[in-house]
Parts: C-alpha cells; structure tokens; sequence
C-alpha cells in the first residue's frame, strides 16, 4: 500500500481498502473506546451481565469493559451458520464461501411505483413486495418491514408483517427487535410457522441497531437478549453517519461503530455462548451541502468493503451494503449508485446484504420497479461469479480449425458444449434494434420494470402451509395482536 501527496493510503482497484495492520489498528482504538470511554447501555441486564464480568457502570448508566471479556466472547461466535426456512428447500447458509443471502428493503414508509409514484406505503403495497421477494430468484431472504404501512397501528403491526411473511414466503425470515415483547412474539410467531416451537435451530435473523454515539437504547438491547436465549441470530449495525452521529472522518466513524458492535455481540455470548450473530456495518455520510442522508456514495463503498475485512478480522460473518441509493425516481442515479454499492458488496465478500433491493431515497422509498431492476443487476453479478471454464472442451479447437478465416459462428449448433450455460440473457432489459423498441412505444426501464412487476405476480404462487400451523399462527396473532 502506498501514499499518495496528501499523505493518503491508496492500493489501486482492489476492494481490500483495510488491510490486516488496518484491522489491527480500528479494533485497538474500538478497545480504548471500551476500556477507557464506554457506551452507555438502557438496559438494566446488560449492564448487569457485564458488570458479572468485571465491567463498570457509572451513575449514568455507562458501561467500560474489559479487553479480555470483549475478545473472548467475540472468538465464541461462530463463522458460519445455517439460517433455516419453513421449506427446508430455501435454507441458507450465513458465512463461509458460499454465495451472499439477500434481503430486500428495510423499512421505507413510502412506495414509489410506476403508477401512482410516491405516496405513503399500503398494506396491499407489503404484500406485493412479499410476493415479489418470493418469485425473485436473487432474493433468498424474505427480510422484514420491507415497506412501513403507516395507516397499520404501530401496536400490532410487527404481528401482521410477520404473519404475511410467513405465509405468503417460505423462505428464511427476519423478525421484530424493538422490545423484548414484540421479539418473543415474533419468534413465538416463527416457531408454529415451521412446526419447532422450541427453535432448535436459527430461523429467524433480527436486526439490532445501536444509536450512535457509544449508546444502545433498552428496546433494542431487550430484543438483542430474546433473540439470543433462543439461539437466533441478530444481526448487530451500527449505522453511524460520519460527520453526524459519527465523527468526520471515515476511519474514527468506523472505530466507534466496531466498537458499538463488539459490545452488543459480546453480550450474545455471555447469554448463550455460541449464538449465531452477523457483524454488520451500514456506514454512511452526512451531505456537507444539504445536511442530508447519503448513502449511495463512494464513502458508503468504503463502509462496505471495510465492514467485510472487519468482521473476517473477527471471524463472524458480515451485512453491509446492497442497491443503495439516494435518487427520488427509478433513474440513472438510482441505477448506477446501486450498481456501484451491489458490485462493491458483492466483491467484498459480505455474507448477508439487507436492502438489496429496491430502496430509493436514502432508505425513505421503496420502489417495485426498482426491486426487479435490482435484481436483474444481481443476475449480472451471479453470472460473473460463476466465471467460465478453459479446458479442452471448452477451448473447442476443432471448431475454430474447421471455420474458414473472415468466417462467423453465427447459428452454429452446440454453441454450450461442455455443458456452459451459454451467454447470459436478460430477462427483460430491451436488447432490441431501436426501431423496434420504438415501435413498442418506446418503453422506459421504468416502464418496462412495471410490466415485468405486473408478470412477477402473474408468476406467483402462494406456497403450501401446514394447515393446523396456519389456524395455530392466526389464533396466535388475533390472541396477541389486538385483531
């Protein structure tokens, strides 16, 4: 790594934008900001945890920690880990070399549609994304709170996203945090959906957000401590803005952040040691101009690629990133700021990417149309991941000797020899010679995402429920929920 002459550290075009020293030096400072400074924590048990292990708490609630205590319970998560769903089909693994899990966006309360554009989130809205999340391929993780229906009281409205997710996807879900309440609920809620009401093994990933600077508020640690006595995993972010709730330099955000998490997931282990937990990071910047949310920037990038390092610095698996932008239409902006975040996150390495599609306006907005171009930009990055193979076969000599020079292998049948998949085809983007395109009426991307939404429904199938575990799950929410 060289310097350039502002004295900066620079590596070229690779992602590895914190090396090991790098590493070395954000988790000595996120030590010093544990040993020395503290974060304050609104939960009388976790303090209570941790003072049992030789932490201190001062009057305001205020907790330092010892090194030890933190570093020891970091090493006790595991790597990896298998995030069940009630088709045992759509299992996922979080962590390791396989390919990244996918969740859609997480908690707009606006919807941006072709249509109607944008307006405040419906009911009907959630479901279409549901249903949507569940025929795309490149989503592999129904999420949570993919849209925030603000006419649904805030009251019940954790039992009814919960209950459509688990009934209208069978694959792996996320569930409600805010309070230890609403969390056991959810996974009350979980566990008859799949018929293991004792959760024997991870179905349910929650996401616990700190509040930076150096704070974790009591709803958020309740939840983070449900989630962990049952054994699911939370998913630990700090979403520090640097130069807002982070200082205003990339590298002092990131070590506060590191240091928030490292805490929370120290508190997973001291409750049930070995708990599942993601190291996550969804770092941003505050817009020196307007004062604004930015998050589809080169700086968030950095975020992306240092949260992988960072967490494969402590073993755990990672979440950061995704089609992030901060457009207000399904545009150019929307396509290449998501581009360069999903390309980013992709290359890094991130084992769990929330808000992978369909989010606009610095998470404000959640667009339908933006969610199938996202993840038609995800079959691009799955395609590149796949590489191709360069052996005799494939090489196919023969067929070049036996084509004459300034000749073509246009039409030419068993152009997949070898078993290639052949060349990657959109599934809707228009590729056609443009008299035909404007003979089609000169279809936007945007348009043309609206009729590929509309077909993506046509396409849907709700999957089967265990009969008995549905009536046991609407009992439960009309018991609970208030309906």
């Amino acid at each position: 790594m060289g310097m350039n002459e502002d004295g900066m550290a620079t590596s070229g075009l690779s992602l590895d934008r914190l090396d090991h020293d790098g590493c070395r030096a954000v988790h000595e400072a996120s030590m010093r900001i544990l040993e020395e400074f503290g974060v304050k924590l609104g939960h009388e048990r976790a303090r209570s945890l941790l003072t049992s292990h030789g932490a201190s708490v001062d009057d305001d609630g205020v907790v330092t920690v010892p090194r030890d205590v933190v570093e020891d319970a970091v090493a006790a998560a595991p790597a990896s880990f298998t995030l069940h769903a009630r088709n045992p089909a759509n299992d996922v693994t979080v962590g390791g070399d396989g390919p990244p899990i996918r969740a859609p966006g997480y908690g707009p309360p606006n919807v941006l549609t072709y249509a109607d554009g944008r307006r405040p989130a419906t009911r009907e809205d959630y479901e279409t994304l549901l249903k949507v999340a569940q025929v795309e391929d490149a989503i592999t993780c129904t999420g949570y709170r993919l849209c925030e229906p603000p006419a649904v009281e805030e009251s019940r409205r954790h039992y009814e996203m919960l209950e459509r997710a688990l009934t209208l996807t069978d694959q792996p879900v996320m569930g409600a945090t805010y309070g230890a309440e609403r969390a056991r609920a959810c996974l009350d809620m979980v566990g008859i959906a799949v018929g293991d009401r004792d959760l024997s093994q991870p179905y349910v990933a929650g996401l616990v957000n700190t509040v930076p600077p150096r704070s974790i508020e009591r709803e958020m640690l309740g939840g983070l401590l449900a989630y962990a006595e049952r054994g699911q995993p939370p998913i630990v972010s700090s979403f520090t803005v640097a130069g807002a709730s982070g200082p205003p330099t990339l590298a002092a955000s990131l070590a506060q952040a590191n240091a928030e998490n490292l805490l929370a997931i120290t508190l997973t282990q001291l409750v049930n040691p070995g708990t599942p937990v993601v190291y996550g990071a969804p770092t941003a910047a505050v817009d020196d101009e307007y004062g604004s949310l930015s998050i589809g920037t080169p700086e968030s990038a950095l975020f992306v690629a240092a949260a992988a390092r960072l967490a494969a610095f402590y073993g755990l698996p990672s979440r950061a990133g995704g089609g992030l932008s901060d457009a207000k239409s399904v545009d150019h902006q929307s396509g290449f700021e998501s581009m360069f975040l999903q390309t980013v996150t992709d290359f890094a390495g991130i084992d769990f990417v929330l808000n992978a599609a369909g989010i606009l306006e610095s998470y404000s907005t959640i667009s339908p149309e933006k969610f199938v171009l996202d993840c038609e930009a995800l079959g691009y990055l799955d395609r590149f991941r796949e590489g191709f193979a360069v052996d005799e076969a494939h090489l196919d000599l023969d067929r070049i000797g036996n084509t004459d020079p300034a000749g073509h292998f246009v039409g030419e049948p068993g152009s997949a020899v070898g078993g290639e998949a052949g060349f990657f085809r959109s599934s809707f983007v228009d590729k056609r010679a443009h008299r035909a395109w404007a003979e089609d009426g000169e279809k936007s991307a945007f348009e043309q995402a609206h009729e590929r939404v509309r077909r993506r429904l046509d396409a849907y199938e709700r999957p089967v429920l265990d009969a008995d575990a549905e009536r046991e799950l609407a009992r439960y929410v009309s018991a609970h929920g208030g309906h």
